[in-house]
């Protein structure tokens, strides 16, 4: 919340300043520009009446000044400008001030020396108060010589007296701007910076554990461009951090597994070997404890091994050695390794299909196909189990039929989780280690592929795996 009120502040005072220094700059430019249109005109009229003044002199001639400085003594009144005719040394023989400004030598000045030397002269001086004066002088000419100059002037206000004239004007004005810019300048300040304020509200309570918070995108297009970024950046660390607490929630179940799983076998041999301790055992029940560790011992090693064989599985780069393979081929091969234990429970195994070829580890995919037979065979002795091999949907599918009584739909959703059993009141001795179809389900993820578990209408179970085919 401080950021976004730096840059509320921030906002504030830069649109401030650029009003008031827009509008005196404005206002000064303005000034100046009028200043210098009245003085031009004025220069103008001056050069007009000059120019007059010096062709009616220059017919009469210095002499016949006299003559008009009477006539410009009864116009004085109706004049805004003085009139000076001055003869060739720059002295004043006619002045519409009256007498006292005859007499007075201009010749120091210089639009004087312009005109006495046959040309236009002009000159703006700064009096008293800070009026300005134009003098504007014009060469008077007699059969081709100049014999003097016609000299006018008058006064027009400045700049800076216009402003010292209405000060109390001035001084309204600049405060109803102040105010008017003031309150423009938070309104717009405000308007700026809250999609700011949101961004910062939103990051905030990113920051303080609510991964759900997202920030609207409006505003400018800078602002809308970092919302959308943010909320970018939100949706991926929200989904990776629901990854990581599923995650966190699956080790910590797998540890509360692996340790309930440990349990039953340790405390057996445990058991088993105290007893033995304590001695006077009979050779009969000797022989009974010393089986139950050996039994518990082999289930414990079964147990180590699928552990680091789903270990492996998993964590694997992803690099495995594949090769085109023949879906159908691999399930005969598959059938064929566990002709032994098929003929020891007097079940049977067809295969059947064909599906287009697919890449794969050959030795992970036989793995997938013997469990999903061994556990088939296993909850139906003496029946038969089909392997059916075919495509569906641009996949090749390979499906175990079983003849058994089914699975609970309850254990559907759970059947491929670690150490998850449907025969909950089998005895674990003698089941495997509860690893067998997590392990199915690693080796088919890691070939890109799907594996999914449902009950027959007629009866039995339906193992299907489908993985992607091999393009030419």
């Amino acid at each position: 919340m401080h950021l976004s009120l730096s840059i509320r502040v921030r906002l504030f005072a830069s649109l401030l300043a650029v009003a008031i220094i827009s509008a005196a700059g404005l206002s000064w430019y303005f000034l100046a520009q009028m200043e210098s249109l009245g003085l031009r005109q004025l220069e103008s009229r001056l050069g007009s009446e000059a120019l007059v003044a010096s062709a009616i002199v220059g017919e009469r001639g210095i002499g016949g000044a006299g003559s008009l400085q009477a006539a410009l003594a009864e116009a004085d009144p109706d004049l805004s400008s003085r009139l000076r005719i001055l003869d060739g040394a720059g002295v004043a023989v006619v002045d519409s001030a009256g007498e006292t400004g005859v007499g007075i030598d201009y010749s120091e000045r210089a639009e004087i020396q312009e005109a006495l030397a046959g040309r236009y002269g002009a000159f703006t001086r700064v009096g008293e108060e800070e009026l300005f004066t134009m003098y504007v002088a014009h060469p008077i000419r007699s059969g081709g010589e100049i014999i003097g100059a016609a000299y006018t002037s008058a006064p027009t206000l400045s700049v800076t007296l216009l402003l010292r004239e209405y000060r109390q004007q001035l001084g309204w004005a600049l405060g109803a701007f102040l105010v008017a810019t003031l309150v423009l300048a938070e309104l717009l300040s405000r308007w700026l910076a809250r999609p700011l304020r949101r961004l910062a509200t939103g990051t905030a309570a990113f920051a303080g554990g609510d991964f759900t918070v997202r920030v609207e995108p409006v505003g400018a297009r800078e602002t809308r461009a970092v919302a959308e970024a943010f909320n970018a950046m939100a949706d991926r660390v929200e989904h990776v951090v629901s990854e990581l607490k599923n995650e966190e929630r699956r080790k910590s179940r797998f540890v509360s597994d692996v340790s309930h799983e440990l349990r039953t076998p340790l405390t057996a041999i445990r058991g088993a070997a105290e007893t033995l301790l304590d001695g006077d055992v009979a050779p009969k029940d000797a022989e009974r404890f010393l089986t139950t560790i050996v039994r518990e011992s082999d289930r414990l090693a079964r147990l180590a091994n699928d552990l680091l064989a789903l270990q492996r599985i998993e964590g694997a780069t992803g690099e495995l050695p594949i090769r085109r393979l023949d879906l159908a081929e691999v399930a005969r091969r598959a059938v064929a390794a566990l002709e032994p234990l098929l003929a020891e429970r007097k079940a049977t195994v067809e295969v059947s299909g064909q599906a287009p070829a697919v890449l794969g580890d050959p030795d992970r995919l036989q793995q997938v196909i013997a469990n999903l037979v061994d556990n088939a065979t296993r909850v139906a002795e003496g029946g038969t189990v089909r392997v059916e091999v075919g495509a569906e949907d641009g996949r090749a599918v390979l499906s175990v039929l079983d003849e058994g009584p089914g699975i609970p739909e309850a254990a559907l959703d759970r059947l491929f989780d670690r150490f998850y059993r449907t025969e909950q009141s089998r005895a674990r001795t003698s089941g495997g280690s509860g690893l067998g179809l997590a392990i199915v389900k690693a080796i088919v993820t890691a070939h890109a592929g799907e594996i999914e578990a449902a009950n027959r209408p007629e009866g039995g179970a339906r193992f299907t795996l489908r993985l992607p085919v091999l393009k030419d």
